[in-house]
């Protein structure tokens, strides 16, 4: 059965003095309760980087200035799974930070924003939505399938998304941040909420 997962992409950044561990890269990360300190580790990354908050410097100082910041972007989103070897991404311009507005367009089933250079896009057909890797007539001519979802259980999938969401916030983030500085930990689990919630 085909289900969705909340991911990060492409965390290419520096990484922070403050991290320690070495870093193996990933296209990409799906976020849960069962992601590794590793997963949390890229996630940061990406989230500094990708908000260009410094990390030359002190692990205060720089979560002192992400927490300053009234909204961040962080590339990713939604991922479409038919099997955990076919999927489509998130593509460029797509930000985890606009989940509520990709449920709420399923929800009223118009085609959210997924990125462009690939245009992923969901079509939907009676009780069925088809999640296109590209522009559907694209996809079409070239002979490129969609995943195909039973609506109600997208949606659902979909919510499920979003508490896997909370989970990595509340679990695996909260931890790692937590055994350095509980009172940051506590801060981040709320501006993240916040951030991703909106």
């Amino acid at each position: 059965m085909s289900y969705t997962k909340p991911v990060v992409m492409d965390p290419y950044y520096d990484q922070p003095e403050w991290m320690t561990n070495e870093i193996i890269r990933k296209e990409f990360i799906c976020l849960s309760s069962e992601s590794n300190e590793h997963d949390v580790e890229l996630f940061l990354i990406l989230l500094f980087g990708f908000n260009h908050i410094p990390v030359n410097q002190s692990f205060q100082k720089s979560f002192n200035e992400l927490l300053k910041e009234e909204e961040v972007a962080i590339s990713g989103g939604i991922a479409f799974f038919q099997d955990e070897q076919s999927f489509i991404l998130p593509s460029c311009c797509c930000g985890l930070e606009k989940i509520s507005d990709i449920v709420h367009s399923i929800r009223n089933k118009q085609s959210p924003w997924l990125g462009h250079d690939p245009f992923p896009s969901v079509t939907y057909e009676g009780d069925k939505a088809l999640v296109w890797p590209d522009d559907p007539e694209a996809c079409i001519s070239k002979g490129f399938l969609p995943i195909k979802y039973h609506y109600k259980e997208l949606v659902t999938s979909l919510d499920k998304s979003v508490e896997y969401l909370h989970d990595f916030i509340d679990g695996p983030l909260y931890r790692w941040i937590g055994k350095r500085d509980n009172k940051i930990a506590d801060a981040v689990r709320e501006q993240m909420k916040r951030w991703f919630e909106h």
